[in-house]
């Protein structure tokens, strides 16, 4: 039993909804064909959470390098002296 304790851990990377889904997998073993519908359905679910973290993260990321991008413009602007994108003159870096 130690044994599925550890793949399940390897194959969930141990989080809490791996360690949940790696308990209805020993489940489904236990209980036999019966408990097949209900790992499918629990591992579709962890799948399509797991997309929609990614997802998520993704945006994310997108969103600060844009932020980034825009303030690492105005700064090199700043101390060029030009012009800011609305037309006043940049402001002078602190």
């Amino acid at each position: 039993m130690a044994l599925l304790g550890e793949l399940g851990e390897s194959v969930f990377g141990g989080t809490p909804l791996g360690v949940g889904i790696a308990a209805v997998a020993v489940g489904a073993v236990v209980l036999g064909p019966r408990a097949k519908p209900l790992l499918k359905k629990a591992i579709i679910g962890y799948l399509a959470a797991s997309e929609r973290v990614r997802e998520l993260v993704a945006e994310a990321s997108e969103q600060l390098q844009d932020i980034y991008a825009e303030a690492r413009y105005e700064f090199e602007a700043g101390l060029r002296g030009e012009a800011s994108a609305d037309g006043k003159p940049a402001a002078e870096p602190a």
